[in-house]
């Protein structure tokens, strides 16, 4: 993919991530500098749970396919942003992330990050605020999951 056309993807499926929610073409052309392209085969591991935190990624072709403990959690395609959560939070990564078809994602480097609060503080604020929302729609989900585990619980207690 040439350099153009790796920022014509990405400038087509930023906007549609929940990352990107509230943010204008001028700011993610701004953005868009600090990815790099990064092709990977079916079965190469992308992020590995347990380890530290690194890069983040947006996925421009193909499937990935999350794993917790090796059982299957989800699997999405072009437009998901995925490792931001890890990244952010500095904690060791939660899942690990498989290629489960040929690939192409958009590297977002660790310090771009740092750099992005450094250079443009109002992108940087509205990126935060955005994983934020994310990390809590996340939560709230669990809530249904506890409430089903504690419910049967309850059920054997009885």
């Amino acid at each position: 993919m040439s350099e153009k056309q790796l920022e014509d993807k990405i400038i087509e499926l930023l906007p549609k991530t929940s990352l990107f929610g509230g943010v204008d073409l001028k700011e993610i052309h701004f953005f868009v500098e600090s990815l790099v392209e990064k092709r990977c085969k079916a079965g190469e591991i992308i992020l590995k749970e347990g380890e530290s935190p690194g890069d983040s990624y947006l996925l421009l072709e193909g499937e990935v396919k999350l794993t917790v403990r090796d059982r299957r959690v989800d699997k999405f395609g072009p437009g998901t942003v995925f490792g931001i959560d890890s990244t952010i939070g500095i904690q060791k990564q939660i899942t690990t992330a498989t290629a489960a078809t040929d690939i192409i994602l958009a590297i977002i480097p660790k310090m771009s990050l740092y750099t992005l609060s450094q250079k443009n503080p109002d992108l940087f604020s509205k990126l935060i605020l955005n994983v934020a929302r994310d990390l809590a729609r996340a939560l709230k989900g669990m809530e249904r999951i506890i409430e089903d585990y504690v419910l049967l619980e309850e059920k054997h207690l009885l």
